[in-house]
């Protein structure tokens, strides 16, 4: 992450169940670049996707 200056990734597990394609819901983990690993459980894309933009904003 420090060689790509990222500030966070979005890792989901596909192999779990109501993760990945196919599926209307995903769980994702978010990894900081300070090392924080944060669990999201699972929800809805649409509630994955308005968590992961808050956090983004958290770094503007």
């Amino acid at each position: 992450m420090k060689k790509k200056n990222l500030d966070m990734i979005v890792a989901n597990n596909v192999t779990l169940p109501g993760a990945g394609f196919n599926t209307d819901t995903n769980i994702v983990k978010i990894l900081y670049k300070d090392g924080r690993i944060e669990d999201l459980p699972k929800m809805s894309k649409e509630e994955i996707s308005k968590n992961i933009l808050d956090k983004i904003r958290e770094f503007c």
